[in-house]
């Protein structure tokens, strides 16, 4: 495997002020403009722009051979790069986000203590309160997972991105309009959608199981105001099989906390799911629909003055 790491996202928005204090407050560890958690740090970039939007994604690869491979799969798309300093740079010729490759180790976040539980036939927890009661601080958030992006130009994006980038697809919906890829072990770490403009339509945060997750989110609702700041769950996806609870940020970005993630690390073995029935396929309990807002964000309009603003 070449890629195998999602290592940073930049974000531009018009009052980065209002982001740097909000990973702060969620238990991300950094300084202004760059937040993360305390063993995947800085992998939340924010920088001021005139609207909201990705600027930027960086990857790990396994060596610099794999920089050479990438510059060549690249070349025979038509799309110049620039290899040097030990990385690869490349812009997405349709959607003008920045890409950068770079060569680290194969790692994944320190693994932290399971919540003993208790289960038919299985009673680990004996004399204690379950733990997301007792504990003095929640659990913090792990690391940024995987960021969904829309697009005019789903079906040449998600080639530019498998046939150029490298990323691998775990499933697909709506005949190839939408696509599930990976860089990793993770089901997705980049999902691939359509829109009006080239835009980021939401971003997840790992956290280390169900009750890291419910406790976090409602602690955000219940400091910020559940009917300005709830989006959607809690639920568990069909696709990828993760839990999730949807959220809006302060600068109006959708994220998600999740937990348990489908991995793939047999590529051969994984069966790309590509007949999925967008009337279920959403959750399998809780929050069964998809609403409305993740296909059409309140602030679309400004995004596509934007956008259009920027590149004509």
């Amino acid at each position: 495997m070449a890629l195998h790491r999602l290592l940073e996202m930049e974000i531009g928005v018009p009052d980065p002020a209002a982001l740097d204090a909000f990973y702060q407050e969620i238990g991300f560890v950094g300084a202004p403009g760059a937040w993360g958690a305390a063993d995947a740090p800085d992998q939340l970039r924010i920088v001021e722009a005139p609207y909201r939007q990705l600027r930027r994604v960086r990857l790990a690869c396994e060596d610099e051979a794999d920089l050479a491979a990438t510059a060549k799969r690249l070349d025979g798309l038509g799309v110049k790069c620039r290899v040097g300093g030990g990385k690869l740079d490349v812009t997405d010729p349709l959607n003008h986000w920045d890409f950068v490759i770079e060569p680290a180790p194969v790692a994944d976040i320190a693994t932290q203590p399971a919540r003993e539980m208790n289960r038919p036939g299985v009673r680990d927890r004996i004399g204690v309160r379950a733990e997301v009661i007792t504990e003095a601080t929640p659990r913090p958030p792990r690391r940024l997972g995987h960021l969904v992006v829309g697009t005019p130009k789903p079906i040449e994006t998600i080639r530019f991105c498998t046939e150029g980038l490298g990323y691998r697809v775990s499933d697909s919906i709506g005949g190839g309009l939408a696509a599930f890829l990976r860089c990793s072990p993770d089901h997705h770490n980049l999902l691939v959608a359509p829109g009006q403009v080239p835009y980021l339509n939401h971003y997840a945060i790992e956290h280390d199981d169900f009750d890291a997750v419910m406790k976090a989110a409602t602690n955000y609702l219940e400091s910020h105001g559940r009917d300005a700041y709830q989006i959607s769950g809690p639920g568990r996806h069909p696709i990828g099989g993760n839990i999730f609870w949807y959220m809006l940020d302060p600068a109006g970005n959708i994220f998600e906390y999740f937990a348990d993630m489908d991995r793939i690390v047999d590529d051969a073995a994984w069966t790309i799911g590509e007949d999925w029935d967008p009337a279920t396929s959403w959750s399998v309990w809780g929050d069964l629909q998809q609403p409305e807002v993740f296909f059409n964000p309140v602030d679309m309009p400004e995004i596509v003055e934007g956008w259009t603003k920027a590149h004509g």
